[in-house]
């Protein structure tokens, strides 16, 4: 058979030339979950080449991932995995949750006041995990929306896993940026949400090509329904679970 990552003719389960293992056939559930669990155990090598190419041409990169070319990537499930944990122990080291609030002020507030102030702090605090489990829901997504792409949902999955983690890489870069404006930390946190905007648009015009006017307003609505979904669940938690 041919490897699909370089082209060699090879005979066995891995390709003798790369070391790539056979892949056969399109991605599925089964081996997103086997990744996922191998994440936790083994790291491989080119994570800051996947960070360039992901900046520079994320949508030929993410198509030839799934066409098999998997040997040349970083796993994408270990890059989200790594990337969250590195902008976790940042924005813990740096007290990225923007300014105490007085208690006395919080008092001087009316309860509805009271409850958007403090949730914007608790989404600001918890932002990384909510980017980690809103993955699984834009794939959701973007599979209704561009369903006639002809991708599955796990290659959606895939494709949502590498954007939310070079996103967190974007977060990670504007650290400083954040760290100087948090006395008003909209401003940071501002910055870094139109960033991630304009790269997802760009993103999903690379990987879905067609009309960019379309594409667009695709996925424009993949966002509307995301930060829609995201946001009610958000505050649902926060509501029933920590806000007093």
């Amino acid at each position: 058979m041919e490897c699909k990552n370089c082209g060699n003719d090879f005979t066995g389960k891995f390709c003798n030339e790369c070391g790539q293992k056979n892949v056969d056939g399109r991605i599925t559930i089964r081996e997103i979950l086997h990744n996922f669990i191998h994440s936790f155990t083994h790291i491989d090598s080119g994570i800051f080449f996947l960070i360039k190419e992901l900046f520079i041409r994320p949508g030929a990169v993410v198509r030839e991932y799934l066409s098999g070319k998997r040997k040349k990537y970083f796993n994408p499930f270990q890059f989200l995995i790594i990337a969250i944990a590195i902008a976790a122990f940042l924005a813990v080291k740096f007290t990225l949750f923007g300014p105490n609030i007085d208690p006395d002020t919080i008092e001087a507030l009316n309860s509805q006041q009271r409850f958007w102030l403090l949730f914007n702090k608790f989404i600001y605090r918890n932002f990384n995990l909510i980017l980690f489990l809103s993955v699984p829901v834009a794939a959701v997504y973007s599979r209704l929306i561009f369903r006639k792409s002809g991708y599955n949902y796990a290659e959606h999955l895939v494709f949502n896993t590498f954007l939310a983690a070079e996103r967190t890489v974007l977060y990670i870069i504007l650290t400083p940026l954040i760290y100087f404006t948090k006395s008003n930390w909209t401003i940071g946190v501002g910055i870094y949400y139109i960033l991630w905007v304009i790269y997802y648009g760009y993103s999903y015009v690379s990987f879905f090509g067609g009309n960019k006017f379309i594409t667009i307003l695709k996925y424009i609505c993949v966002l509307l329904l995301l930060m829609l979904t995201s946001q009610t669940i958000s505050m649902s938690v926060f509501y029933f679970f920590f806000y007093k």
